[in-house]
């Protein structure tokens, strides 16, 4: 999907914590008073003269609702009020309790560590897209590549950072596809890096409680809008000072993305998701071998982010009732029928609208910043894109915020890639079933790696069992940069192609939490 792209740039180091947002204004949902309590921006705190996001002491307390031992308690909140007339045996005795309460704190905070430890590791690989020439030649599609992603394969210790009230540590990936330039993927990855962090650090996030996960969604829909307002806002400056000089100059660029931010704290996977880049949660399940198999497991597909395409329901709804026009290919008007609200029709997509893409005619918006209406998109929602956010704005920045909750006795194996891989894939019935195909084909490349190595070092491989815990970040590596050369995997590519995309992929390796006890039946 991308046009042209730059080498990235490097990613500047993390700005001020905790965000300073003017725009968290939205009314709270209709429900508990837990949600107006937690709102960074609520009356309250905007009365007392404070901005932005802070923890307050309401979230503090929020903690230890359950009746858990409080990871933050002291000797001197446990004293008595008459603790200056006590006896020397009281004092001896509050002494041996201020003990066994700090000890139970530690021990505490052990287990909720060792709850959570998963030796997660990842990488990253990218191709820039190609036409092939003569000769086994290649000719480059765009003038740069236009994926970005954080982090990057040099910087990999910043994809964690450890929460800041638990101790916990917090996985951030994040990848943004570029069409039509390079400006946009560039700077909402570096905005949102940030942002994303904030976010999770702004409370110790309880995801068995509801409205704690509504308020995570919430906060995270507010940034994606905030963002993409901001990264409009500049550009309609941009257009605007060029019309003022006559239009000459440089003209402006005119481009957008697709962005989803994967994060992984606790127990919880949370995917947000904006545009037709993919994220797809496989897990390595357990199956009965058969007479003529020697396998005893199999990875499947949990969770599939949507591709944002013009034909689904909710997006075709907001497309049509904001203006967007329909074309064919070659940019004839698309016969469809009748576009209802989704409250009506569900999530059935509209087949008549398959391949199709979105065009708008020009408006007094359009004709007063002075950018020009002669493009399409074939998606149903981005991140930049002025021209489609020119109220009212025809596409939307509205992203799926998914919460997928890891059993700590599996394994995972996360995917993060832009449509460079998946538009790629060898047709199959479903795209769940392509992505298990994909998914498939990793953890036989993971396990076959791992027993070459074991077998290399002199160590015994039992085919039938291989702890996966066992991969190493360079075999793990080699197996995405294999993922990303698409003209030579015939296992889950198609061939015979002589044009591929941009295209990027993260590989990210989740164990289960006792992996070492797990293989032994513990």
């Amino acid at each position: 999907m991308a046009t042209s792209v730059i080498s990235p740039n490097q990613i500047e180091a993390k700005s001020t914590k905790y965000m300073q947002n003017n725009e968290y204004s939205s009314s709270p949902s209709q429900s508990e008073g837990i949600i107006q309590e937690m709102e960074p921006n609520c009356s309250e705190s905007n009365a007392n003269g404070k901005r932005g996001m802070t923890r307050s002491d309401t979230i503090e307390t929020l903690l230890v609702d359950d009746g858990s031992v409080p990871l933050e308690s002291g000797p001197n909140e446990l004293s008595s009020p008459n603790s200056a007339k006590s006896s020397g045996s009281d004092n001896n005795k509050k002494q041996t309790t201020s003990n066994e309460i700090d000890t139970a704190i530690q021990l505490n905070k052990k287990n909720i560590i060792n709850e959570f430890n998963r030796d997660i590791k990842w990488t990253v690989a990218t191709e820039r897209g190609y036409e092939k020439g003569p000769n086994k030649t290649r000719k480059p599609i765009h003038n740069y590549m236009e994926d970005f992603h954080f982090p990057t394969i040099d910087n990999k210790n910043a994809a964690v950072h450890l929460h800041p009230v638990s101790g916990l540590p917090v996985y951030i990936w994040l990848l943004a596809d570029g069409h039509g330039g390079h400006e946009a993927p560039q700077f909402f990855i570096k905005e949102m890096r940030a942002a994303m962090e904030d976010i999770v650090d702004f409370h110790d996030w309880n995801w068995e409680k509801k409205e704690e996960c509504q308020l995570f969604e919430r906060f995270v829909k507010d940034k994606y809008k905030e963002v993409d307002k901001k990264f409009c806002d500049m550009k309609t400056e941009e257009f605007k000072a060029w019309k003022a000089g006559g239009f000459k100059g440089d003209k402006p660029l005119d481009d957008g993305c697709t962005f989803i931010v994967n994060i992984i704290y606790k127990n919880m996977h949370i995917n947000c998701n904006v545009g037709d880049s993919r994220t797809v949660l496989g897990r390595k399940e357990n199956i009965k071998r058969g007479l003529f198999s020697h396998r005893e497991s199999v990875w499947n597909q949990v969770f599939g982010s949507r591709d944002h395409a013009p034909e689904l329901s909710d997006m075709a709804y907001h497309i049509s009732q904001n203006g967007g026009i329909f074309l064919n290919q070659n940019g004839s008007k698309r016969i469809h029928g009748a576009i209802v609200p989704p409250s009506k029709r569900g999530t059935k997509s509209y087949s008549d609208l398959v391949g199709t893409r979105i065009y708008r005619a020009v408006n007094e918006g359009i004709s007063d910043i002075g950018i020009s209406n002669m493009r399409t998109l074939n998606m149903g929602a981005t991140m930049g894109d002025l021209l489609f956010k020119i109220e009212p704005a025809v596409l939307s920045n509205d992203p799926d915020v998914t919460f997928n909750k890891l059993n700590a006795n599996k394994d995972y194996l996360l995917v993060i890639a832009s449509d460079g891989v998946w538009d790629y894939l060898k047709y199959d019935y479903s795209a769940t079933q392509m992505n298990n195909n994909l998914l498939e084909f990793l953890g036989l490349s993971m396990s076959s790696s791992i027993q070459k190595k074991m077998a290399a070092d002199g160590v015994k491989v039992d085919k039938k069992n291989v702890n996966l815990s066992e991969i190493s970040s360079e075999i793990l590596e080699d197996i995405a940069k294999l993922i990303v050369q698409r003209d030579y995997v015939k296992e889950v590519y198609c061939q015979g192609l002589d044009k591929f995309d941009d295209c990027t992929a993260f590989l990210v390796f989740i164990p289960a939490v006792n992996n070492n006890a797990k293989q032994n039946n513990l």
